[in-house]
């Protein structure tokens, strides 16, 4: 027995035989789920009383993904994604919350409009969600009306939206009005996070190139460097050390911006580091063999810097990963062929996430302790979501039973996402850990290639674990 354990045996669910892993350890598990949490942790040969038993011998339970960073952009741009096809895309790849960014349309820049986006979007919903809000110059005076609406934390571009980018209106926020801004977020006690680039350098390396005639695929990585986002970074540390709050770089892509954060925490400022997949995973030679389709914003680096940034998740600088899902269509991401600066940016993610560190769990770049606490324990306390994140008893039964050893080639045609044909950067790349089923609050949503959850079965999640619309 273990501690926490309820002494009643009658449960709604059990699963036998698998082995659990936390951000501690490995270890053979029963575990019983009553009401959609868990009841109890058992002995491995405890096989008590339950409504429904599942055998999960000879795979690894992990606790649900948490997506720290997602664009659905529903409502909005639905025919790029919507919450049906997106949600099964994150139940298909073992993510059972996300949290999901304020670029829909209209745009997340006030209180009713979250609101009313977090009432809309619940009945296409099969996993749980929680909504941020959006910090830009021009709806600083809805920044606390967004708290009391439920954001999970706040947003702010650092850049400003390109023509014709209407889900991304009111979500930036210029030099001059930063710390204003910063200090309204503070105010609330949310984490803001940051997706930080200079924006008056970038677009000055940008005009450099295209006066060259360089609009090739390389060009967008050369225009964006890492300096372009350090010194973005710099900029968020140096006035998160004023105003107080906690903080956060998002899709952080090299390994001096997680330095800078690191130090910064040493001295007492409240900064979290996000990275994505791709900035593990993917180099600028993407952008040579894919172009348009290999565009995301900051831009792939090259292996080097990439190597240093797994440095900086083996020694737990990282807190957390996200997808940056970003799904777009086929036909917008050819048409930037010719022209990388004209592409969209961004990559569809939310079902290789967990494979792809599943691999690298198999090449022993990191253990399944360390995968937990990126994929969902630190997410779990970082935007604090007090019952997600953990396999123990209290906590909601969000679980992925995985065949760790079980080796597979990535097909993108066998993807949920509306995106699936712009995930070609993946396509027949190697994997070993296989998802077999994905549990949200004890209902299997996902198994074996097919979507078992039904929409509405996710709710709107606020920050601290309240699950109502208050």
């Amino acid at each position: 027995m273990y501690a926490g354990e309820e002494t009643v045996v009658n449960y709604d669910l059990t699963i036998t035989g698998g082995k659990v892993a936390t951000g501690t350890g490995v270890r053979p598990l029963t575990i019983a789920i009553r009401a959609g949490r868990i009841a109890g942790l058992l002995d491995a040969d405890e096989n008590p009383p339950a409504s429904e038993q599942i055998d999960a011998s000879g795979l690894h339970i992990l606790p649900g993904v948490i997506d720290t960073h997602v664009h659905l952009r529903d409502p909005g741009t639905v025919e790029r994604e919507d919450f049906i096809t997106g949600t099964s895309a994150a139940a298909a790849g073992g993510v059972t919350t996300i949290l999901e960014m304020p670029s829909s349309d209209p745009p997340v820049t006030t209180g009713a409009i979250l609101a009313r986006r977090a009432e809309v979007v619940q009945p296409r919903a099969i996993v749980d969600y929680a909504l941020y809000g959006a910090a830009g110059h021009e709806s600083i005076e809805q920044i606390p009306k967004q708290a009391a609406a439920g954001a999970i934390a706040f947003k702010t571009f650092l850049t400003e939206p390109a023509a014709g980018q209407h889900g991304y209106a009111g979500l930036w926020c210029s030099a001059e009005a930063l710390y204003d801004v910063m200090m309204a977020v503070a105010d609330t006690g949310l984490r803001h996070c940051f997706h930080c680039e200079n924006n008056p350098m970038l677009v000055a390396r940008e005009q450099r190139l295209r006066a060259a005639g360089r609009v090739d695929g390389l060009a967008h990585a050369e225009s964006r460097p890492p300096m372009v986002e350090n010194s973005s970074v710099a900029v968020v540390l140096a006035l998160a050390a004023e105003v107080g709050g906690p903080v956060q770089t998002v899709h952080t892509t090299n390994s001096l911006a997680v330095q800078m954060a690191t130090e910064a925490r040493a001295r007492g400022v409240d900064v979290t580091v996000e990275t994505c997949p791709q900035y593990l995973f993917l180099t600028e030679e993407a952008l040579q063999a894919h172009g348009s389709f290999a565009r995301c914003n900051p831009p792939l680096r090259s292996p080097e810097v990439v190597e240093a940034l797994w440095r900086s998740v083996e020694d737990g600088q990282i807190d957390v990963l996200g997808t940056d899902h970003a799904p777009h269509l086929p036909v917008a991401t050819v048409d930037g062929r010719e022209d990388i600066f004209e592409a969209p940016a961004g990559l569809p993610g939310l079902e290789v996430m967990l494979p792809l560190m599943l691999t690298a769990v198999h090449q022993k770049r990191l253990h399944l302790p360390q995968l937990v606490r990126l994929l969902s324990e630190r997410a779990a306390e970082v935007f604090r979501l007090p019952r997600k994140g953990r396999i123990a008893p209290g906590y909601d039964a969000d679980l992925v039973l995985v065949d760790l050893p079980s080796a597979w080639t990535f097909d993108y045609h066998d993807c949920f996402t509306k995106a699936r044909e712009s995930m070609r950067v993946y396509q027949g790349w190697p994997m070993t850990g296989r998802i077999i089923s994905t549990f949200v609050r004890g209902v299997r949503v996902y198994h074996d290639g097919e979507i078992t959850g039904q929409p509405g079965h996710g709710k709107f999640l606020r920050p601290d674990g309240i699950t109502e619309f208050e």
